[in-house]
């Protein structure tokens, strides 16, 4: 008896000894990695997915043909363009001028890419590219252009064409907002997002060459192999030609320019505009396009200089 209990008893050493070296052989469990555009880490599968994350992800799936469910299960490593200085510095300026009530997008208009993507603090509002709001008075580059090709007067654009305009700038048709496929300025009372915004003040602070706004770099596997990689496409947007797309553009800056709520920056074009329950500002240098919206929980009105007052603090947050 003793002898079958000692047999017994090494078998489950056996056994459990195989089990446990079955189970060291198992793969390593997979994840994706998002980095800022330095490579320092800005999000790891697990963590709580931000609206920017979000984005990522959209971005992945319509452009790259990637969802977040595949590089899960085969591990991979995301090159966002998000600058770590200019996001940080977004968020602070949100939180200390606006109570969080607010969201920032900055571009940068030689390349395209996002380097900030600021949704504001409440968790259930992504006020980057969650929202749709009514451009109002910063809509008057799309028309200023319109009314340029067509011989008028700056403020005479026709507003069919400063809408087609504007989606040759870099507003799209459609736009997925938090799920929901999304027209934007759709009739009179179109609105657009602060990211729509920043990316085309960008085409015109890049004298009238469009490239699309864009969260990605590029894309590696766990083995270093490339899975995806940007593509630089510039076109011109408000003609064919490329000098008159520049005329029309600097024609516009020109005025943009003149625009005292600009400050003493001579490269810094900007519009600002209030419509009920929110106000915009936009102001674009070759090196960034910021768009910055403010919003009235309520709905009330909201101070014309709030989202100014976002800006220039970013801004102050990216000098050395």
């Amino acid at each position: 008896m003793r002898r079958v209990l000692a047999v017994l008893g090494a078998l489950v050493l056996v056994i459990a000894g195989v089990v446990v070296w079955q189970r060291s052989d198992e793969p390593p469990p997979r994840y994706v990695v998002l980095q800022f555009a330095d490579a320092s880490e800005l999000w790891r599968s697990g963590d709580p997915e931000t609206p920017l994350v979000r984005q990522v992800a959209r971005e992945l799936a319509t452009r790259g043909s990637l969802s977040l469910d595949k590089l899960r299960r085969d591990g991979a490593v995301v090159v966002t363009t998000i600058d770590a200085k200019a996001q940080s510095g977004a968020a602070a300026a949100i939180r200390e001028k606006a109570s969080g009530r607010s969201g920032l997008v900055a571009v940068d208009p030689a390349r395209g890419a996002v380097r900030a993507y600021a949704p504001g603090e409440d968790a259930a509002v992504d006020r980057a590219g969650g929202v749709v709001k009514q451009p109002g008075p910063v809509f008057f580059p799309f028309s200023a252009a319109a009314a340029v090709q067509e011989g008028k007067a700056l403020d005479q654009g026709d507003a069919e064409r400063a809408v087609r305009i504007a989606q040759r700038a870099g507003v799209p048709e459609y736009a997925d907002v938090e799920g929901t496929r999304t027209k934007l300025l759709d009739g009179p009372d179109g609105g657009l997002r602060p990211l729509d915004l920043a990316s085309g003040y960008a085409t015109f602070a890049a004298e009238g060459v469009h490239r699309d706004a864009h969260f990605v770099t590029h894309v590696t596997d766990v083995h270093g192999a490339t899975l995806y990689q940007a593509l630089d496409t510039p076109q011109p947007a408000f003609d064919r030609d490329l000098l008159r797309s520049k005329e029309i553009a600097n024609q516009v800056n020109e005025v943009l320019r003149n625009d005292p709520a600009c400050g003493n920056d001579l490269w810094m074009a900007c519009r600002a505009g209030v419509w009920p329950g929110h106000a915009w500002f936009a102001g674009a240098t070759p090196e960034l396009s910021v768009a910055v919206l403010a919003e009235d929980e309520a709905g009330g009105a909201v101070d014309a200089g709030l989202p100014k007052a976002v800006w220039e603090k970013f801004l102050e947050k990216l000098r050395p």
